[in-house]
């Protein structure tokens, strides 16, 4: 498997030095805002806002055979690569690298991933996945 990923050379994406293409219109960064509410002794409610929370990302990895990058060169990886990297990757205890779209550098926890594969009849060089990824900002 290859480390050293370029975002916006050979991936949209790099999570633990790999290189992942993402399913269209599934990148989504949330950042909660920390609140709490206090009932007083009056009856009346206090709200504490402690701003912003850590970020997470939600997006869902495009594992399918003959991806090519940016130029249009194959990028050399299987379906079942990607799959096995980014298993590998959830497997992991610890703090993760991210780089996101916009090239930014991040620390992670991999905190969910969920498996599916669209329809196995129309994978015809093998197995394509679609891996939903829950990242959350350590």
């Amino acid at each position: 498997m290859r480390v050293g990923a370029n975002v916006g050379v050979d991936c949209q994406v790099a999570l633990d030095g790999m290189g992942y293409w993402l399913a269209p219109h599934s990148y989504h960064v949330q950042r909660p805002r920390l609140r709490k509410a206090t009932v007083l002794a009056s009856g009346a409610e206090r709200y504490v806002d402690a701003g912003p929370g850590k970020r997470v990302w939600l997006f869902t990895v495009l594992a399918a055979n003959d991806l090519a990058r940016y130029d249009g060169r194959p990028t050399g990886l299987t379906g079942q690569q990607y799959r096995d990297a980014l298993v590998a990757s959830y497997t992991t205890i610890g703090v993760l690298p991210f780089v996101d779209p916009h090239g930014a550098a991040w620390q992670v926890r991999f905190d969910h991933l969920v498996e599916s594969v669209p329809d196995p009849r129309t994978a015809l060089t093998g197995p394509g996945y679609l891996l939903a990824v829950e990242l959350v900002e350590v």
